[in-house]
C-alpha cells in the first residue's frame, strides 16, 4: 500500500493542455505545487505537494434514502484518496468514510457536520508526525483537500446556495428562475422572454464555468 500511494509523486508524464488523464492534470493541482501552504492565511514552511508522502483528498457526498420508502434521508460524507492510481482509488476498500449524517431530514447546516473535518485537515495541512514503516524514522504527513464534489443539491449545501428552486440556481452560470403565479418556489422554464441564454448552446458559458470554479477552490482551499 506504500508503494502504491507513491502514484502521485512518480507522475512525471506531462500532456497537452486541453487534455486530461486524471486530477493531477488539472490546472489547481500544478498551481497549488507552487505555493505555500496556509492556515488562516499565514503561510507554513512547506509548499503544497512538496513531499512525497503528501496526500491529496477529494470529498464527495450525497443524500442517500436507506429504507424502501424513501421518506428518510441520511449524508454520507466520504473521502477519495487521489495518491492511489485512479483505476483503484474509487474502489469501495480505499473509500474513507468520514462521517455520516443523520436524517430524517435533509442537513440545513452542512458546516456544522463538516466542523470537526476542517480541524482534522488543518492539522494535516501543519503536518502530523507519523511513522515511516518503511525507513522506521518519522516525518510529517500532509494531507490536502483537492476537490469537493457532489450533485447539485450537495454542492448548492457546500456553497451555501438556495439549490436548484433558488432565483440563481445555477452553479455555472448566471441564469436566472421565474415564479409561477401564486407559487413560492422559483423555476427556470426553458425558453424565457428576453433571455440571453441559448438553451442549445448553453455548454459553451465556458466563462461562467471558470467563474464557479474559481469560486470554489477560493472556498475550499485558503485554509486547508
Amino acid at each position: 500500500m506504500v508503494k502504491k500511494m507513491q502514484h502521485r509523486h512518480k507522475l512525471t508524464k506531462k500532456l497537452p493542455q486541453d487534455k486530461i488523464a486524471n486530477v493531477f492534470d488539472g490546472t489547481l493541482y500544478n498551481k497549488l505545487r507552487q505555493e505555500q501552504a496556509k492556515v488562516n492565511g499565514k503561510d507554513l514552511p512547506h509548499k503544497y505537494f512538496s513531499d512525497a508522502c503528501d496526500i491529496a483528498l477529494g470529498l464527495s457526498l450525497d443524500g442517500v434514502a436507506p429504507f424502501k420508502s424513501r421518506k428518510q434521508t441520511a449524508w454520507p460524507i466520504i473521502l477519495f484518496n487521489f495518491n492511489l492510481p485512479p483505476e483503484i482509488c474509487t474502489h469501495l476498500e480505499h473509500i474513507l468514510c468520514y462521517e455520516v449524517i443523520p436524517g430524517p431530514k435533509s442537513v440545513k447546516d452542512i458546516n456544522s457536520f463538516l466542523w470537526p473535518l476542517y480541524n482534522k485537515l488543518v492539522d494535516l495541512t501543519k503536518g502530523i508526525k507519523t511513522p515511516d514503516l518503511q525507513s522506521h524514522e518519522f516525518f510529517q504527513l500532509h494531507a490536502y483537500l483537492l476537490l469537493a464534489f457532489g450533485d447539485i443539491p450537495a454542492i448548492s449545501k457546500l456553497m451555501s446556495m438556495q439549490g436548484h428552486n433558488g432565483y440563481s440556481p445555477c452553479r455555472l452560470c448566471e441564469i436566472k428562475g421565474v415564479k409561477k403565479p401564486g407559487s413560492k418556489v422559483h423555476y427556470v422554464p426553458l425558453h424565457q422572454v428576453n433571455s440571453p441564454y441559448n438553451p442549445h448552446n448553453l455548454h459553451q458559458e465556458k466563462g461562467h464555468q471558470l467563474i464557479y470554479l474559481l469560486r470554489l477552490s477560493q472556498l475550499m482551499l485558503p485554509y486547508f
